[in-house]
């Protein structure tokens, strides 16, 4: 398993009252978490809910960045994922 990789973010305290409300317990960690999965779910699953949610702030332009193929080396979903061109 890859290394993760941290992310520092600066918020306003006004920013993070707004983003606290979508997570049961205010935690604003969790929800960046969240946002960032359901985004990466976007990138590499074509016909996702989210793919055309991520469209809306970044455009199209990225999608030709990726090629057929599973981000996470699972075999088998070469035909329905999509992976970062090298």
């Amino acid at each position: 398993m890859k290394k993760p990789v941290t992310v520092t973010i600066k918020l306003s305290r006004r920013e993070a009252e707004l983003l606290a409300v979508l997570d049961a317990r205010g935690d604003v960690k969790a929800v960046l978490e969240t946002l960032a999965d359901h985004a990466q779910q976007g990138v590499y699953r074509p016909g996702s809910w989210e793919r055309m949610w991520i469209t809306h702030p970044f455009g199209e332009e990225w999608i030709s960045k990726l090629e057929p193929g599973d981000p996470y080396g699972r075999r088998g979903f070469g035909s329905i994922f999509r992976k970062p061109k090298k």
